[in-house]
């Protein structure tokens, strides 16, 4: 097909980098295009960005240095109630519209995922002028987790290890009013606003 080497017809050939086990000292093959391989040895996970490294790895801050580590590392803060439908999805996006500090990502979940977002959610938060398209997921232990926020989950809430918590016990408005939906709203808002006052 070529004539040429496929570099010549603007194809990038991945080259082989080698990085060291933060976990075992050995050293670790691993492609330009790929984003994580597993070191052959003790099974650590290898980061091949930097970004990924200071968000994942246990060892960034000794690899990258405490000065970058507190300017790319993101802190993350999960809403979650039971099915993710209603309060949590509110707060996610409140917070998201609230929110100016890119060191910070919001996400909800469900102990118990609904099938779709309570349409009075929706509507109210249109009245806010904010146009939501989220879509229930249930809680996610793998992910790195800073701050689980409870909006009051009717069952044993999940326990994430490592993670601060605050449960701020606000009562699920779905199948009511609309009128209960604007309340929940507006105390998820007060709540949101004190929230990121408090988060260093």
């Amino acid at each position: 097909m070529f004539d040429k080497c496929p570099g010549a017809a603007g194809i990038r050939t991945p080259t082989i980098i080698t990085k060291k086990c933060p976990e075992c000292g050995r050293e670790v093959e691993i492609l330009s295009n790929e984003m994580q391989t597993r070191c052959s040895n003790c099974g650590f996970t290898i980061y091949n960005d930097l970004e990924s490294c200071v968000q994942w790895c246990k060892y960034a801050i000794e690899c990258v240095g405490e000065e970058l580590y507190k300017k790319l590392n993101k802190k993350r803060i999960a809403f979650i109630c039971l099915g993710n439908a209603c309060r949590s999805q509110m707060a996610e996006a409140l917070a998201k519209r609230l929110s100016n500090r890119p060191n910070i990502e919001f996400v909800s979940m469900g102990t118990h995922p609904a099938q779709e977002v309570d349409s009075k959610a929706l509507e109210v938060l249109r009245e806010e002028n904010i146009i939501w398209h989220g879509k229930p997921r249930g809680v996610q232990d793998k992910e790195p987790i800073d701050v689980v926020v409870t909006m009051g989950c009717e069952v044993a809430c999940p326990v994430i290890p490592d993670a601060k918590r605050i449960d701020w016990d606000i009562p699920d408005p779905r199948g009511k009013d609309i009128e209960d939906y604007r309340k929940t709203l507006g105390v998820i808002k007060e709540k949101v606003t004190a929230l990121l006052k408090e988060v260093d």
